[in-house]
């Protein structure tokens, strides 16, 4: 399972399992690749890393899946590209947007205004809102139409068709080794980045970067301090006691109603059982699926028992958050939310007093180390127009608007992408961060079509300073215990994954919440995997274990 957020890799339920094939995107070992149906060989983009930051980081570590943990903003901000600007043509994009559109140009948007003159062109985007982005996404392919520079999800079958069409440039050649550092930006991405998002060997995606580790347990330290356990259970049996206890308390802080968990949250479950991703090889080498293991087994048999003994909020598979009001001593927490955001664990002690948060060294479910699944190495990408692309000069200019856009934390330009006109849209706060100053705000959003390079520390805000020492810890731990899927770089290699893949995922999803709840058995749960496999599990495993043999895996 993706340990991933939505704004990372629009990571909706659905999103994951309609994977599309698109061919092998195994490379040689060495730098040269390729031999794909689109061309010949190539060499990997030369990763050259971001400008230093000025300041120091608080953490560091060469744990894979650890990031440097920082606490500090930068004192200056430098700049990433230095090239002038475009000729003064037009670059268009088509990109997705989760609110209202922009304000438009022509209504006055000085960001907008600033952001042409910044980049010399005229850039006209085309905005898409989320629920509706596949649909106009297939419309676009279809009209023949494609904008220069066009957001792509991956992990969507109609996004992936215009790859397949023929819509999108091939730039393997045009960013082969050190062609790429006419775009310092792009080049601030990491080998294993580019070769994560390969289709068929080739490069048609601008990919961006992503943690590896994105979620993180939280305890209620003064709800599980008033436990027999403590607040470091040791197992499964001590975490069972201890929520059956916190929820016997009946409320907490204010009077506010507790119970040990009020979500029901898979991934952290899957880490403390030791599921590991939903295809994984056994003992003999042999693919199978998570479900079949004893290790699933144990954790539904667990789950069900805590949710009959009071453990959780009856509301916890609400799909409605504004539902649950009640509080909890176990959650899991995005990384974003929880430690860079100025509210996070800071906010929920402020605004409950009496409430004592901190992070949690989850422990396996028999008292060994978790398993967690690392996330793939890229989110959301950017493709560029194969038709703008047959002009050098062209293709030239859009890669150049798109490096813009690409800024890495810590530059002028990034602070400008992301934050505004100082003045107008933020301000530098006492810790020398830009804050939104809360005015003009629809003027923002026109930039998104944009991947984010360079470096991709965990940078936490200094409202979180407090518990600096047990993030990094956590996240340390985490990631000593953290794996990478078999499949990853293969997942759109099942073409029954294609068109069966929602369905599939959605059977899974019932029958666990099922089980959970008391409306299904965990004796049922051959019966399931029988019926699973029948319905497209089986075919969807043959086609994978085939693209690891094909792999060299």
């Amino acid at each position: 399972m993706n340990e991933i957020s939505r704004r990372k890799l629009l990571g909706a339920a659905g999103a994951a399992a309609a994977a599309a094939a698109i061919g092998s995107t195994a490379a040689c070992s060495d730098n040269r690749t390729g031999d794909g149906a689109s061309g010949g060989g190539y060499d990997m983009p030369t990763f050259q890393p971001a400008p230093e930051l000025d300041v120091q980081p608080v953490f560091s570590s060469e744990t894979p899946g650890m990031e440097d943990v920082y606490i500090e903003a930068p004192k200056t901000w430098f700049k990433s590209v230095n090239r002038e600007p475009g000729s003064g043509g037009t670059v268009t994009s088509f990109q997705l947007t989760w609110g209202d559109p922009s304000m438009p140009l022509e209504d006055g948007n000085q960001y907008w205004q600033e952001l042409n003159d910044r980049l010399g062109v005229s850039y006209e985007p085309q905005f898409v809102p989320q629920p509706t982005f596949d649909q106009k996404f297939a419309t676009m392919l279809a009209s023949g139409e494609v904008p220069d520079l066009v957001f792509v999800n991956d992990q969507s079958a109609v996004n992936l068709q215009g790859i397949r069409d023929g819509a999108f440039a091939d730039l393997s050649e045009v960013l082969s080794g050190d062609n790429i550092l006419k775009w310092p930006n792009l080049a601030a991405r990491k080998e294993e980045i580019w070769k994560a998002s390969l289709k068929d060997g080739r490069i048609y995606q601008i990919p961006s970067i992503v943690w590896a580790l994105t979620n993180v347990p939280v305890i209620r330290t003064d709800l599980f301090g008033q436990t027999s356990v403590g607040i470091a259970p040791a197992d499964a049996d001590q975490l069972l006691t201890a929520l059956k206890e916190v929820s016997a308390l009946g409320s907490g802080p204010g009077g506010q109603k507790v119970y040990g968990l009020n979500r029901y949250d898979p991934i952290l479950w899957r880490r403390h059982f030791k599921v590991g991703p939903d295809w994984l090889l056994d003992a003999n080498g042999d693919l199978v699926h998570a479900i079949t293991t004893e290790n699933y087994k144990a954790m539904l048999t667990w789950l069900a028992q805590a949710w009959s003994e009071g453990v959780f909020d009856p509301v916890s598979m609400s799909p409605n958050p504004a539902d649950i009001v009640s509080g909890a001593a176990l959650g899991m927490e995005a990384v974003g939310g929880a430690f860079t955001s100025g509210d996070g664990l800071f906010l929920k002690e402020k605004d409950l007093p009496g409430a004592a948060y901190d992070y949690l060294d989850l422990p396996g479910f028999d008292g060994t180390a978790q398993v967690v699944v690392r996330n793939v190495p890229y989110g959301r990408s950017t493709c560029v127009s194969a038709a703008a692309a047959e002009d050098e000069d062209r293709l030239v200019e859009i890669l150049n608007v798109l490096d813009y856009f690409s800024a890495p934390y810590g530059s002028e330009e990034a602070l400008f992408v992301g934050s505004g006109i100082e003045g107008r849209h933020y301000n530098f706060d006492e810790n020398g961060l830009p804050a939104a100053t809360g005015e003009h705000l629809t003027e923002l959003g026109v930039q998104y079509v944009g991947v984010v390079s360079g470096d991709n520390s965990y940078r936490g805000h200094p409202n979180q300073a407090k518990w600096l020492d047990s993030f990094s810890q956590v996240m340390e731990a985490t990631a000593q215990n953290s794996i990478v899927r078999p499949l990853e770089g293969l997942e759109s290699d099942s073409a029954t994954f294609i068109t069966k893949g929602a369905q599939l995922a959605q059977l899974l999803t019932d029958f666990e919440n099922g089980v959970v709840s008391g409306r299904e058995s965990v004796d049922d749960l051959q019966s399931f995997i029988d019926n699973y496999m029948s319905q497209g599990g089986t075919q969807v495993r043959d086609e994978y274990a085939q693209a690891l043999k094909d792999a060299g895996k």
